[in-house]
């Protein structure tokens, strides 16, 4: 059986100490909403005492914060959890409220939620600066962020139907890389609303390393621009299992080394690409794969003599800057992915100046 309790502004003194009940967050942000909105988040606990506990009290800092928690008591090593929801109604600006809650022992944790409330169309246009017709969203780049390999990631943005009419997503699954999947909610955003689009990434299925941006195509029934192209980035990195410092073999694993990470070419004459040899050094004992090489420029190719290198060995990579159409200072990069556990990305400086 769960509680629901409405819960008002209050005074009052609990017992502070070590809780038996552990919570995974105690403060969650639920970023930009729309006057009105009701948003709801779930903050779960594990009792990692070894006697049953219970919840005597749930209160909040705040008449617009709604409390759901179950009032049985919870058996050691189990899981349960308090659903915390928040009310927009009538709200401006920023916030942020206390969840106060006390088990039988009277020890108090406190939750926290912040947000901000967004409640006038110039405050709307402020926080979704980016726009594709009347489909405003907070940012040019849907970032992914750095993930693993072998793991799938989920994000979430916020998007805002800034049109009079309802806005209708139409998914066309000829339009999204394979690796990407979508949805937005709700999948008819009515006008002057904000809604959530949610991004799935696979990077198994895109079987790569790098740093990657790609097109999201969306239709829509938007009159003034149906068609969404969004750009998606993300970096994809290696995952190791351990670490060099958790296994006695440590000494065993390649451990590369660079003879230089920042490459000054110097003046590069127009039409005449400059060359330089970087040594790349296996301090380890296993073999050293370089599994792949990227840059972010068109403008530097390399070519290198052997991707495995033998523990105590060395080869040469020889990079190539082609000042062809570029003119003034240039910061550019070259990356190294590779099989060392303890440092597997390894990001090259380059730098030059064409008069």
């Amino acid at each position: 059986m769960r509680h629901l309790s409405i819960v008002f502004i209050f005074l009052s003194f609990f017992g502070y100490g070590q809780s038996n009940i552990k919570f995974q967050q105690t403060v969650h942000r639920f970023g930009d909403l729309i006057e009105n909105e009701e948003v709801s988040h779930t903050f779960t606990f594990l009792n990692e005492g070894i006697d049953s506990v219970g919840i005597t009290s749930v209160k909040a800092s705040c008449d617009c914060v709604v409390t759901e928690w179950n009032i049985a008591k919870i058996a050691p090593k189990a899981l349960d959890s308090i659903t915390v929801s928040f009310n927009a109604s009538r709200r401006s600006g920023a916030f942020h409220k206390l969840i106060h809650v006390v088990t039988n022992d009277g020890i108090s944790t406190t939750l926290q939620i912040t947000g901000y409330v967004i409640n006038n169309a110039k405050n709307m246009i402020s926080a979704f600066p980016i726009h594709y017709g009347n489909l405003f969203l907070p940012y040019k780049l849907l970032n992914m962020g750095a993930i693993w390999h072998h793991q799938i990631v989920e994000k979430e943005f916020k998007i805002y139907n800034n049109s009079d009419s309802v806005m209708t997503f139409l998914m066309d699954s000829s339009r999204i890389p394979d690796f990407i999947q979508f949805r937005i909610i709700p999948n008819t955003l009515p006008p002057k609303s904000i809604g959530t689009l949610l991004l799935n990434y696979d990077p198994i299925h895109r079987a790569d390393l790098g740093f990657f941006r790609d097109g999201l195509d969306i239709m829509t029934t938007d009159v003034e621009m149906p068609l969404k192209r969004i750009s998606v980035v993300a970096t994809i990195e290696e995952y190791f299992e351990a670490g060099p410092s958790s296994r006695v073999d440590s000494v065993n694993y390649p451990k590369l080394d660079l003879s230089d990470e920042n490459i000054d070419f110097g003046k590069i004459l127009a039409n005449q690409p400059k060359f330089h040899n970087l040594s790349l050094y296996n301090r380890g004992i296993d073999v050293l794969n370089i599994r792949t090489i990227k840059s972010n420029c068109g403008c530097v190719d390399w070519d290198l003599k052997d991707e495995n290198i033998p523990g105590g060995d060395s080869t040469v990579l020889m990079i190539k800057l082609d000042p062809l159409n570029r003119k003034g200072r240039q910061f550019k990069n070259i990356t190294l992915f590779t099989n060392d556990p303890s440092n597997s990305t390894r990001v090259i400086s380059l730098k030059a100046l064409i008069p």
